[in-house]
């Protein structure tokens, strides 16, 4: 009996035990799923640029002889190479100001835009709100036949100017898409109370909305300068001498000016191009994420 009573209360406990282990097991089987897609897009973004990285410490004659990741002879040649060309230098202060003249075209123009959408009730808002949206989804080469004719006809060619018009074209209904959402998230009665102080509408909006709109004023200040730091089509089409060539342009123009590619030069070319936009998001990375999910609640 005494036996018979020890094996019964033994059962539950070997298949509580059991069944603990299973829960735990499929709770990591759960977890390496789940992690997989993850790994995937880690690898598919580091793999690349560690290569790119490894590349530019390589002279040209090493680069197709050894393809190991660490170089045998690590130099700076490339780097060198790449600083020294005015070219490059050129293209950089052009990448800056169209850049930094893209960005601040595009807050000007999307926050006034978004406040009427988001503070006034009109008729056709919420449609006129989604009309706004659709020039996003036509892409880049479907726009620089018209975007070039036009550009020609009104001699504005070849002009950094023209770059800042149509990259703030390009990303502006995003940016009012993104304002929209994070304006109104901001409560009315603080405006009403400015308004009672005798407070105007552009006195509210200066003094009241863009303050609290802060983080999403900087993340879409980011996006324009990441938009037109990075394009290339429009400035390949809109822009021809040397002297107004952005960086992905003199980039493309380094590959193909040269009778033996250069792959450690246009690696360098390369990560001196990002290195400036990575910088710049570190600093401001906390209010991008504010800024993109309070944009994205509406």
């Amino acid at each position: 009996m005494v036996g018979t009573t020890a094996r019964e209360e033994a059962g539950p406990t070997v298949r509580g035990s059991s069944t603990a282990g299973v829960s735990r097991r499929g709770r990591w089987v759960r977890r390496l799923v789940l992690s997989l897609p993850l790994i995937g897009l880690v690898l598919w973004t580091v793999i690349p640029f560690l290569v790119t990285i490894s590349v530019s410490f390589k002279t040209k004659g090493e680069t197709f002889a050894n393809y190991n990741l660490i170089p045998e002879n690590p130099t700076i040649q490339a780097y060198q190479q790449v600083l020294a060309d005015p070219n490059f230098r050129a293209a950089f202060w052009n990448s800056v100001i169209v850049g930094f003249g893209t960005a601040l075209l595009t807050i000007l123009l999307a926050v006034p835009a978004a406040y009427a959408f988001a503070r006034f009730r009109f008729r056709g808002r919420h449609l006129l709100l989604l009309l706004v949206l659709l020039p996003r989804l036509v892409p880049s080469l479907g726009t620089m036949i018209p975007l070039y004719r036009l550009a020609a006809e009104t001699g504005q060619l070849d002009k950094l100017t023209t770059l800042i018009f149509v990259y703030t074209g390009t990303l502006l209904p995003l940016a009012v898409w993104l304002l929209v959402g994070f304006i109104q998230q901001i409560p009315r009665d603080i405006e009403e109370a400015a308004s009672v102080d005798g407070a105007t509408l552009w006195q509210r909006l200066r003094g009241v909305v863009l303050p609290l709109a802060a983080p999403a004023t900087i993340t879409i200040a980011a996006l324009a300068f990441r938009e037109a730091w990075n394009e290339f089509t429009l400035a390949l089409v809109l822009t021809s001498s040397p002297g107004h060539r952005t960086l992905p342009f003199e980039l493309f123009m380094l590959q193909t000016g040269q009778g033996i590619a250069n792959f450690p030069a246009e690696a360098a070319f390369a990560l001196l191009t990002v290195l400036p936009f990575l910088i710049m998001y570190n600093r401001i990375e906390r209010y991008m994420v504010a800024g993109l999910v309070s944009g994205s609640a509406k």
